[in-house]
């Protein structure tokens, strides 16, 4: 039902549609996702503050889902310290090298999608 989740891409003003919504959903137990959180690093003390005082008193289906580019270098780092601490975090890393990563996005596509290939030649040529 979408009433009960909230989607958000950040950057560009969304910053307060964020918010809104946060606090909506800390009430009456909706989902919310932030996504692109790397975009708005000024913005990010604010969100660490929100999901602090909605740690406590919030409804008990609240809650907060967060995704981000990674940080190319150390320096780069802009998640705050304590939304790390306090989340669960899942990773998904490319496989290392074209071989790996070729093989892996062959591995989305089953014989039966292979076979219906227009143009069988030309992806054959690209497996091959």
């Amino acid at each position: 039902d979408n009433r009960n989740f909230h989607n958000i891409s950040l950057g560009q003003g969304q910053e307060i549609v964020a918010e809104r919504a946060m606090d909506l959903s800390a009430k009456e137990g909706h989902w919310v996702i932030l996504q692109n959180v790397h975009l708005v690093a000024k913005w990010l003390s604010t969100l660490e503050k929100k999901l602090e005082e909605y740690s406590e008193g919030s409804h008990e289906n609240y809650r907060v889902f967060i995704s981000a580019e990674p940080a190319g270098q150390p320096e780069y780092h802009i998640i705050p310290q304590g939304i790390l601490d306090n989340a669960i975090k899942i990773t998904n890393e490319p496989p290392t090298g074209m071989n790996a990563n070729l093989h892996k996005s062959f591995l989305n596509f089953n014989q039966d999608t292979l076979e219906m290939c227009a143009k069988e030649n030309e992806f054959k040529t690209i497996l091959f």
